[in-house]
């Protein structure tokens, strides 16, 4: 089963979504670290506790913690947001994609934390993240928090935008498949976990028409 990550990564880079499906590693990030300093303060912790659990997760990654927080941003917009349930994971057998909202919220609402938000509008990207949380959660909208802004954004799934993940989602069946899209060099290249296996793997005839 696919799962929302793979979206997302697919959007960034085909060959990220295919590494990432067939060569998964786990990797300390601040994107973790910033979730989990979210969660802690949200429930009531503090940055202790937030440090606890991403140790336990990635040990020896101290750095990257200290980095999150030293960026970590929290809103007084969120607490007008009830919060019901927390880290709900969610599937779909029929779109066969799963997921986790960090907060399901009173009225039929979930959030998920992000990092930084550099315009006033969601990116392709990151609507098509919420549209895939709202496709196999069953809620037509959401909340994204951004933890080094502090910035609080409501999404409201359009059609177009069930249509596009729906074509991403066919895409990414073919990539689980096993089928490897064609190489596109860009600025990440350079910092790609994946890069000198992605080099060693050329594109093919049938890749230049996915």
């Amino acid at each position: 089963m696919l799962r929302v990550s793979d979206v997302t990564s697919f959007i960034t880079c085909p060959r990220l979504a295919y590494f990432r499906i067939h060569h998964w590693v786990e990797r300390a990030t601040e994107y973790h670290a910033a979730r989990e300093i979210y969660l802690s303060l949200r429930k009531g912790y503090g940055y202790e506790w937030a440090f606890e659990r991403f140790s336990t997760l990635f040990p020896e990654s101290e750095d990257v913690f200290r980095a999150a927080a030293s960026k970590f941003r929290m809103s007084d917009e969120l607490e007008g947001l009830q919060p019901v349930a927390w880290e709900v994971h969610f599937e779909s057998e029929r779109l066969g994609l799963r997921g986790v909202v960090d907060e399901v919220l009173e009225g039929d609402r979930f959030l998920v934390v992000m990092l930084t938000k550099n315009s006033e509008e969601f990116t392709f990207r990151e609507r098509m993240r919420l549209a895939a949380l709202c496709a196999i959660s069953g809620m037509d909208g959401g909340y994204a928090y951004y933890a080094y802004d502090g910035k609080l954004m409501f999404y409201s799934a359009s059609r177009r935008d069930r249509y596009n993940l729906l074509r991403l989602l066919e895409k990414l069946r073919r990539i689980e498949k096993g089928f490897l899209p064609e190489r596109k060099e860009s600025e990440r290249c350079e910092f790609c976990e994946y890069r000198e296996s992605c080099e060693t793997k050329p594109s093919t005839f049938l890749s230049r028409f996915f």
